[in-house]
Order: C-alpha cells, then structure tokens, then sequence
C-alpha cells in the first residue's frame, strides 16, 4: 500500500509528502526508484533535487537498499548536470554493495566524463575502473579517452593508449590513432616522441598513407632535419606512396623556414619534374604555412618563378594566384603585386593595358 501511495505522490511531483512517507514507511527498492526516478528526470531534474537524492537513500535504508537501478538512475541524473565525476565515483560505491557496475551505464559515464573538461585523467582513471569491473573497454571508449586527452594537451598519456592500452584491451589501434599522435608530438615539439610513435607504427605493420608522412616529413622540417626530409620522398617512392604536390610542399616551406631558400627551389623542381603541379588547394595550402612562419615574402622567388611559372595547373592565371597566396601585395612586400605575376605566366599587366592610365 505504501509503496502504491508512494508512487502516486512521485508521479504527481509530491516530492516532499513523499519523502516524508519513506521516513515513516517501510518502502521497497522498486518504490524507492520510482520516487528517485521522478525526482530525478530531466523535466525536473536541478541541483536542488540531485542534493535530496542521497537524504532519501539514507532515509530509506535499510528497507529500500539501492540496486543497479538505483545506480543507474542518479549517475544519468549527474552525468545530464555535468556532474560525471561525481557519477564515476558513484559507480566506484557499487562493488563494495556486491552490485556489479553495468557495462551500458560505465560507458555513459565514461562518454561524460570525457566531453566535459577538464576530465580527461578522470576518463583515464575511470578506464582502468572499468578493467577492475571486468568491463573491458571498446574501441569507442579508448577513441573518446583519447579525443579528451589530446584536446587537453596530453600527446604523451594518448600515446600511451594507443600503444599500449588498447592492445591490452584486445583493441588493435590503426592510422587514424597513430596519425593524431604523430600530429599532436610534433604541434608541441617533442619530436623524438614522433619518432618513437612512427616506429612504433611501422613495427606494427602498419603501412602509412601520404597523410601521415606528411606529419612525419614537417615534423623532420620543424627540427631542422632537412636531409632526412628529402630522403623521405626517395623513401615514400619505395614503400609504394609516391609523394604528392602536398608532401612536397611541407619540404619546400621547411626549407624556407630553415633559410634555405635554394634547397626549396630543388625541392620544387623535382616536384615539376615528377609531373606534380600544384592546384588551387596545394596552393593555398602551401602559402598558409609559409605566412603562418613568416616566410611568404622570401619565398617570393620561389613562388614566381618555379611554382607559378612551370608548377601550377593551367586553370591559376595570375589574378587566381595573386588571390590564393594572400591578397594583392602580400608575396611581393609591396602594391600591387599581381602586375609581377602577370608577367611571369606571360599576361598583360594591367597598367599596360590599352586605355589604362599609367
């Protein structure tokens, strides 16, 4: 009859008669959840109500002990407040109760705590939780940890999921893993880390695409370690991925920043040599990584004279390349720029033009 009443009270928002009932009434579990349920669902869910939610546990023990209902109940109600570390340590209650945590629920918990910064060491903890449960981590568990990580800064702790955890869960990592690792170690500079992962991927028998050599040749360039970026184009030949426009152009921009302008035009050449030409989005591309270091206007040369002339697609006239490198004036240091242009791919510049006023 109580637990009937109870129900009702619930159902209705009664909130405060109903706990009032739990402390006087020996209510069961199942009522206990469907006070909790109400009390905590997301219509009327608020930080008031998660505060009640353990006053009513306590009030209903030892009647009404929770169950994995009862669990899975108030961590969704946590995790829906933002509150997933809260919810984690919830879960963590439930051994000690001889309740066995729900692989379903750990892994909503686990997707909270890892959209919700900072957590990442919380999702990290909550992964090894989760093996002492017998709960064995799947590969879109170890892909949000590993998302979390990573937006967090944390290139070192993600490596050490992909390269060791994941096997330990039965979870093969593939390039996709190895390639935001690659690209995390080398935006912070640790580049014997990318070295070691790249390693590592190899005696995986992984076998890289062009896109991660492109993360393993510019981090070569960034170190200063021009040389072994030119034999990785010999190397990529081999190992069946010739190199694109797109690779050559992380070579050229290293060798520019490096202040080795006369090696980028090598580089540039043998690309045209190759038969590669760069496109719109190459293009482009190239000229956002030479303005992103400061280089753009030495490259000036370069640009003009070995890419614009015998390097770019027939459909870049002088206008089209004046625009992709940056505006009128950004490659020469100077306005306008796109007369220069003009004469290299053998248009008439503008103010050569008939009736243009001089």
């Amino acid at each position: 009859m109580e637990d009937r009443l109870l129900a009702t009270l619930a159902r209705h928002g009664r909130f405060a008669a109903a706990a009032a009932l739990v402390s006087t009434a020996r209510c069961t579990t199942r009522a206990l959840n469907s006070l909790l349920a109400a009390l905590c669902s997301p219509t009327k869910s608020s930080p008031t109500f998660l505060r009640v939610a353990p006053s009513l546990l306590l009030r209903a023990a030892p009647h009404a002990a929770p169950d994995a209902t009862t669990f899975r109940i108030l961590t969704s109600a946590l995790c829906r407040a933002r509150r997933p570390t809260a919810a984690a340590d919830l879960l963590r209650c439930m051994p000690a109760l001889l309740l066995d945590p729900d692989p379903r629920h750990c892994r909503a918990v686990l997707a909270s705590l890892c959209h919700c910064a900072p957590a990442a060491r919380h999702a990290l903890a909550f992964l090894d939780d989760m093996r002492r449960w017998g709960v064995s981590p799947i590969q879109s568990d170890h892909r949000a940890v590993l998302d979390a990580l990573l937006r967090e800064g944390m290139a070192a702790e993600a490596y050490e999921v992909v390269a060791r955890q994941m096997d330990a869960d039965g979870v093969a990592p593939g390039l996709p893993e190895f390639e935001r690792v690659l690209r995390a170690f080398r935006e912070e500079g640790s580049f014997d880390a990318v070295e070691e992962a790249f390693d590592e991927m190899l005696l995986r028998g992984l076998v890289p695409g062009a896109r991660v050599y492109d993360v393993y040749v510019g981090a070569l360039c960034d170190k200063g370690d021009l040389a072994g970026a030119r034999r990785m184009l010999a190397c990529m030949e081999r190992a069946g991925c010739p190199p694109g426009v797109t690779t050559f152009g992380v070579v050229v921009a290293g060798c520019v920043a490096a202040g080795d302008v006369e090696a980028a035009r090598e580089v540039a050449r043998e690309a045209v040599r190759r038969g590669l030409r760069w496109d719109a989005p190459a293009l482009s591309e190239l000229a956002g990584a030479l303005r992103g270091g400061g280089h753009l206007a030495r490259a000036r040369g370069l640009l003009l004279e070995d890419i614009l002339r015998d390097g770019c697609t027939a459909q870049l006239d002088a206008s089209a390349f004046e625009h992709l490198i940056g505006g009128e004036g950004a490659l020469c240091g100077e306005a306008p720029c796109a007369e220069a242009v003009a004469v290299v791919v053998g248009e008439t510049p503008t103010s050569l033009q008939p009736g243009t006023e001089r």
